[in-house]
């Protein structure tokens, strides 16, 4: 009963924090630590969270970073928020095979996808799995958990860093979730005169 009541708070208190970091991106005020980062090393940090996950569900997880990857101005612990969201969507989903993190430059932005071979999703419903609260339909939440807030929060905090993320899928061949970060820090403001 003791563990029920511990796993229960637990899953409770992880909701509060995702609609408090929900609240605070849409009104701006989402805090953000940025430093030059590895990906790679991201990657990894998410692989060793969720390996275990992976591991029971008898999946593979899979890291592949380009060797000339440059770092990245962000803040670490969202960035690793966004894998965390993707690859936990992936593994919870996906029954056979699994995912694999690929992170490669293209067009002056690193561009990370996560690929899984779960059972895709109708293409019409892509779009909509970014809103708050959204799955792809009714049965979802019931047959796998989840609250529907983990893509909205990693769309605002990769939007507010500059990139873009989107998914791609369809039904019977898996789905992959990309999103891209600019290499570049910002320029600095010009200060008013």
């Amino acid at each position: 009963d003791v563990a029920a009541i511990r796993r229960n708070s637990q899953h409770l208190a992880s909701l509060v924090d995702d609609v408090l970091a929900l609240s605070e991106a849409d009104v701006g005020r989402m805090q953000f630590l940025k430093e030059w980062v590895s990906i790679a090393e991201i990657a990894e940090e998410a692989r060793e969270s969720l390996g275990v996950f992976f591991q029971k569900k008898g999946l593979r997880l899979d890291i592949e970073v380009a060797p000339d990857l440059p770092p990245v101005y962000c803040d670490r612990a969202r960035i690793r928020q966004v894998l965390l969201n993707l690859l936990s969507n992936a593994g919870r989903f996906t029954e056979q095979g699994g995912a694999r993190v690929h992170a490669e430059l293209r067009a002056g932005d690193v561009m990370v996808r996560i690929v899984d071979t779960g059972p895709g999703i109708d293409p019409e419903n892509l779009r909509d799995l970014f809103e708050p609260f959204r799955q792809a339909d009714e049965t979802i939440r019931r047959r796998y958990g989840g609250t529907g807030l983990g893509l909205a929060i990693s769309k605002r905090i990769i939007e507010a860093h500059g990139g873009r993320i989107w998914l791609e899928s369809k039904v019977g061949a898996g789905t992959t979730a990309c999103f891209t970060l600019p290499i570049g820090a910002p320029e600095p403001a010009e200060t008013a005169k």
